[in-house]
């Protein structure tokens, strides 16, 4: 089982509010077809969902006014038109694949979730189709609402699923530090370099805020790699066996 996550930056353009890569996201069914049935995808939400949220203060937590209601309610139609972009890529290269929103499946508290339930997901697996799980903002028992990001799904399919390894798509061939890409890093080596790291200034922390997470993932054992969502065929290589540019984080 791989999990992949579409990074909202590959599948957007961040500078510019709603605005998809129509081009990238028309090839992901292309791109991940080698590994089907044996994945479970997730997504970030880019310009979609960083705009909306940091323009609403959604990452906050919910404090009650008209304003916040209404941007919890545009931001999930924005990121909902999103999400069936990518179902049609998918749907149109014959990969069968059904949409779950964590919102829906569980309940955060203090933007960790305490009750999730896998047994939708399970079924859908053992039909050959695939879930598509994004970036959410589900009911949270301290906050009101607040944010699950694509990166936190990726960490918990990986580790209910046991997952082979985690697969992040992004707009960088890899992992960038000191102006260097990094091919090969080891947990020992992340932690490092996470210490050392300040956070992003977007919804989600921006890389430190998915360093965190990848930690996690190595944590369990669980190999994760970063590749280039933007070069064609780059991740389509990399699901295929072979060797293509991508930094290879190893437990």
């Amino acid at each position: 089982m791989y999990v992949i996550k579409f990074g909202g930056s590959a599948i957007t353009d961040k500078d510019k509010p709603l605005v998809a890569r129509v081009d990238v996201i028309e090839r992901l069914g292309e791109e991940v077809k080698p590994i089907y049935p044996n994945m479970i995808l997730t997504h970030g939400t880019g310009s979609f969902g960083h705009y909306l949220a940091l323009k609403y203060k959604i990452f906050r937590g919910f404090k009650g006014t008209m304003n916040e209601r209404i941007g919890i309610g545009e931001t999930k139609y924005w990121v909902t038109q999103l999400t069936q972009m990518i179902v049609r890529s998918l749907l149109d290269s014959e990969i069968p694949t059904f949409t779950f929103f964590p919102s829906s499946l569980g309940v955060l508290d203090k933007m960790q979730f305490v009750k999730f339930d896998y047994e939708p997901l399970e079924r859908y697996l053992e039909m050959g189709i695939i879930p598509l799980i994004p970036a959410d903002g589900p009911a949270d028992r301290s906050m009101g609402a607040t944010i699950a990001s694509g990166d936190y799904i990726a960490l918990l399919m990986a580790k209910h699923f046991n997952a082979r390894e985690v697969i992040f798509a992004m707009d960088v061939d890899g992992l960038i530090w000191q102006g260097e890409t990094l091919w090969r890093v080891t947990l020992d080596e992340l932690r490092g370099i996470y210490d050392k790291m300040e956070y992003g200034k977007d919804a989600t922390g921006g890389i430190k805020g998915k360093l965190k997470y990848v930690i996690k993932i190595l944590e369990e054992g669980i190999h994760v790699r970063f590749v280039n969502l933007l070069v064609p065929n780059r991740l389509k290589d990399l699901l295929s066996g072979k060797n293509p540019p991508h930094t290879h984080f190893k437990p």
